[in-house]
């Protein structure tokens, strides 16, 4: 299992819209070997989003990538990021 978080930026104006249109966009994601994830809102800067996305491996995302479903996530989001997202992989252990 590994993790895919991104952290982003929106306009705070459209925040709830961006969620909204994210959740259901990434949904395609699932049947690549994505097991889910959480958006995560800050309290604190209401233009700051983060994405983690649990993956079965990094293997299964790259096979995502391209496809008909990435493709149509990739447009449903763009138009509503304030500027490029960062990230990376990472794995858990418990604390």
């Amino acid at each position: 299992m590994v993790y895919e978080m991104r952290f982003q930026t929106v306009d705070p104006a459209r925040r709830a819209e961006y969620v909204k249109i994210y959740a259901e966009a990434v949904q395609g994601c699932k049947s690549a070997g994505s097991t889910g994830g959480l958006i995560l809102c800050s309290e604190d800067d209401p233009g700051s989003v983060i994405v983690m996305l649990r993956w079965e491996s990094k293997e299964h995302l790259a096979r995502w990538r391209g496809t008909p479903s990435y493709i149509s996530f990739r447009a449903a989001v763009e138009g509503l990021q304030a500027k490029k997202s960062h990230g990376g992989f990472y794995i858990s252990d418990t604390i």
